[in-house]
C-alpha cells in the first residue's frame, strides 16, 4: 500500500531555509576575513613592511574588536538586569 506524500509544514521549511542562510552567511564571513587578511599582508609586502609587524597590527585590531563586542554584550546584560530589577516591585 502506497503512503500519500505529505506536505512539509511551513515551519519546517522556514527552519531549513534559515539554517541554510546562516551557513551561507558564516561561509561568506569566513571567506571575506581570509581574503582581507591576505590582501593586507600582500599590501604590506608591497610597501616593504615586515610581515611580523603586519600580523601584530592585525592581532591588535582583532583584540580591539573583540573587546568592543564584549563591552556591548556586558552593556546589554547590564541593561537587561536593570530592566528586570525595575519591573519587580
Amino acid at each position: 500500500m502506497k503512503r500519500p506524500n505529505r506536505i512539509k509544514p511551513h515551519a519546517i521549511e522556514r527552519n531549513t531555509a534559515r539554517r541554510s542562510s546562516w551557513l551561507r552567511l558564516t561561509r561568506t564571513l569566513a571567506l571575506g576575513t581570509i581574503a582581507t587578511v591576505a590582501a593586507i599582508v600582500w599590501l604590506g609586502d608591497q610597501y616593504g613592511i615586515e610581515r611580523e609587524v603586519i600580523l601584530e597590527f592585525l592581532g591588535t585590531s582583532a583584540l580591539f574588536v573583540l573587546m568592543l563586542v564584549v563591552a556591548g554584550l556586558l552593556g546589554t546584560v547590564l541593561l537587561m538586569g536593570l530592566r528586570k530589577l525595575l519591573r519587580k516591585p
